[in-house]
């Protein structure tokens, strides 16, 4: 029996052929798969802000870290996924060459690799800049797949030490065929299709089925090979050599010529952040903007600690509920003003709740007695209530509020026995 998708966004990344170890691939899927199942996740939408270009020394510095998607989707920002998009590498790139005060452009990279969609617009972003510019890119701990297919668009690749693995140049995607299964249980999966391939994996796979993948495998390789020959400036028979979807030692990297040096210890730096600009007509004066930049760079490390740290707070406070913590946090709250909003909250479902006690009683609900201490007879407050509604002509809920001024004993009790559980709720949250 096929297994079931345990959260139906993923679905559509399983769905997706992969440049991409496939253990990091495997860890991401069930990342996702562990998030909340909310229709509502993939439709948030965060207003994303002008991207921050990071300079150090006129050098324009470009992280491209985690799983590379051809653009992350606001709910993955959400959520703090190690994620970087296409879209966004070949923005970043775009400015840096363009940019007067950047003299040169390093591309940051630790990461398993990505989809395939993007990255061959991303990579010519970095290759094409190279022609304005010098591109150097660094590998610290991995540069694998998509990732060192971006790499290899540098000039230069350097490993920040002697473990760090490039390369796995190759490509792959993956069909479970069920056929057999579904067989011993008595399971017999029928396609009705327009073509011999439309509907792959859903029934038996058949070897033309399979040669057909193979072409668009081979085809997808190819432009991954011809991508690094030319970055590399060497022969795609060159290059081919080593596309076997091995990951290489630094060393060995480098004595295959598909990174350029190791370093002793990655680079520690502290990169200065300046915000875009749209003029940059005039060179800036370094002596009279340093303390600005800092600032800038300041000020903007803090702000991105303390969303990291807010949306952290609300993912775990509101855990249960998946909708008010994403209305949380994109109206801005802090999360003392998110449990405040909380509570009132609780206080609708709670009225809400009362109200269609009212109105609909559960059947054969016992009546509630009433203390004849403070003067309030003995009775049933809705079989009152609906007598009171019949005898004036108007609502239940209307001879309630009524009723409720006469005895308001009994009502008290009406409410404590419909609410009690809702009560404990409130007061636990609140």
């Amino acid at each position: 029996m096929r297994t079931q998708m345990p959260n139906s966004i993923i679905a559509e990344y399983q769905s997706q052929p992969w440049l991409m170890e496939p253990a990091a691939l495997a860890a991401f899927i069930e990342r996702v798969a562990g998030l909340p199942e909310n229709a509502s996740l993939i439709g948030v939408a965060i207003e994303r802000k002008p991207a921050l270009l990071e300079v150090v020394g006129g050098v324009a510095r470009i992280p491209i870290n985690g799983v590379l998607l051809t653009k992350v989707p606001d709910w993955m920002r959400l959520w703090n996924l190690n994620v970087t998009g296409y879209d966004w590498i070949a923005e970043q790139v775009a400015e840096a060459s363009g940019r007067k005060d950047v003299t040169a452009i390093e591309l940051a990279i630790d990461s398993p690799g990505g989809m395939v969609a993007g990255v061959m617009g991303a990579a010519d972003a970095i290759f094409n800049a190279r022609q304005n510019k010098p591109v150097t890119a660094l590998i610290s701990n991995l540069g694998a797949s998509a990732a060192y297919w971006l790499a290899s668009q540098a000039q230069s690749i350097a490993a920040a030490d002697a473990n760090t693995l490039a390369g796995s140049i190759g490509v792959y995607s993956v069909y479970v065929d069920w056929s057999k299964l579904e067989e011993r249980v008595g399971i017999k999966v029928i396609v009705i299709r327009s073509g011999e391939h439309k509907g792959m994996g859903v029934d038996t796979i058949t070897e033309s089925q399979i040669a057909a993948v193979q072409q668009y495998i081979d085809a997808t390789a190819g432009n991954f090979i011809a991508a690094v020959a030319r970055g590399r400036g060497r022969t795609t028979e060159e290059i081919a050599e080593y596309a076997t979807g091995q990951l290489w030692i630094a060393t060995t990297a480098r004595e295959k010529g598909l990174i350029d040096a190791v370093i002793d210890g990655a680079r520690q730096n502290t990169p200065t952040v300046i915000q875009s600009q749209g003029d940059q007509s005039m060179e800036p004066n370094p002596a009279q903007t340093a303390d600005v930049e800092k600032a800038k760079n300041d000020a903007s490390t803090a702000a991105q600690n303390n969303e990291r740290i807010r949306m952290s707070q609300l993912r775990t406070e509101f855990a249960d509920d998946a909708d008010f913590a994403i209305k949380a946090f994109t109206e801005g709250w802090s999360l003392e003003k998110a449990k405040a909003e909380y509570c009132g909250v609780l206080r609708e479902k709670l009225k809400d709740q009362a109200k269609k006690a009212a109105e609909k009683p559960a059947a054969g609900a016992a009546a509630i007695p009433e203390a004849g201490a403070d003067g309030v007879t003995q009775g049933d407050f809705l079989e009152e209530a609906r007598a009171l509604a019949k005898e004036k002509g108007v609502t239940v809920t209307a001879a309630m509020k009524q009723l409720n001024r006469r005895k308001p004993g009994l009502h008290d009790a009406f409410v404590q026995q419909c609410q009690s559980e809702g009560k404990r709720m409130y007061q636990e949250a609140c």
